[in-house]
């Protein structure tokens, strides 16, 4: 355990310092979130007008959005990361060395983990130069775990993809899973406000119930309805994303 622990480690710092050497990778992951930010809080700010804000503040309710999206781009980059490992024979020569192959998942999720930390915090800085304060140390710490296991859902999607796919052309599909299953949950609105196809949609999106965790850390008290549903959605996800980057891992290790 230690060993591969220490691998795994070693394979997310060096995906990790790829952001220095190659910050194109990074950067779109950075700047997405402060403009959603910025154009959501804008642009639909009289949504907070209706009567279930209660004249909360429509940026205070953006903030868990851009964060959560923050996470998921910080998964796809441990999938296109992955895919570029793939096409350059790194992937191959770790298989065949006497590393866990388990190495090949572990490694991109605690970089997808540390990436979605920094661009957490890059947002929540942004709403506090916005006036939005923290949510306190309890609501501050549920928002930060939330958006790390977000980042791990999304990595193990997006590393999914990459083993099957092989190559760093298949970053669309990784990406627009992401977008969609976001913009279909209630990213925009609470559930009471959205009608039609969205709100059938939403209610059995998992991500809705991340949204709503960390939004009821943000805008008010985090109950316990509020935080088992946005585990259990996690849980979800991780249980079906997880053995589907496990699968892709065996199918490359057999080629």
């Amino acid at each position: 355990m230690t060993h591969t622990l220490r691998v795994s480690w070693g394979l997310a710092f060096r995906s990790l310092i790829l952001v220095r050497r190659m910050p194109s990778v990074f950067l779109p992951s950075l700047i997405m979130p402060l403009f959603i930010l910025v154009s959501t809080a804008g642009a639909f700010r009289g949504i907070s007008l209706l009567p279930i804000f209660d004249g909360a503040s429509y940026l205070a309710f953006t903030i868990p959005f851009a964060t959560v999206m923050g996470a998921g781009f910080a998964g796809i980059n441990a999938g296109m990361t992955l895919a570029r490992d793939i096409e350059g024979g790194f992937v191959d020569r770790l298989i065949t060395s006497p590393a866990p192959r388990v190495t090949l998942i572990l490694g991109p999720l605690m970089a997808a983990g540390v990436r979605s930390l920094f661009t957490t915090t890059v947002v929540l800085l942004a709403g506090l130069i916005g006036g939005v304060g923290l949510p306190g140390f309890g609501g501050t710490l549920v928002v930060y775990l939330l958006a790390i296991g977000f980042s791990a859902s999304t990595a193990c999607w997006s590393m999914g993809v990459a083993f099957r796919a092989r190559t760093i052309q298949a970053a669309p599909l990784m990406q627009v899973v992401v977008f969609l299953s976001v913009f279909t949950s209630v990213a925009y609105a609470p559930r009471e406000a959205l009608t039609g196809w969205l709100h059938h949609i939403s209610n059995v999106n998992p991500v809705t119930y991340l949204l709503e965790a960390s939004r009821a850390a943000e805008l008010s008290y985090l109950g316990w309805d509020e935080l088992w549903k946005g585990l259990a959605a996690l849980g979800v996800l991780l249980g079906i994303l997880g053995p589907w980057a496990l699968a892709g891992l065996r199918s490359r290790a057999r080629r």
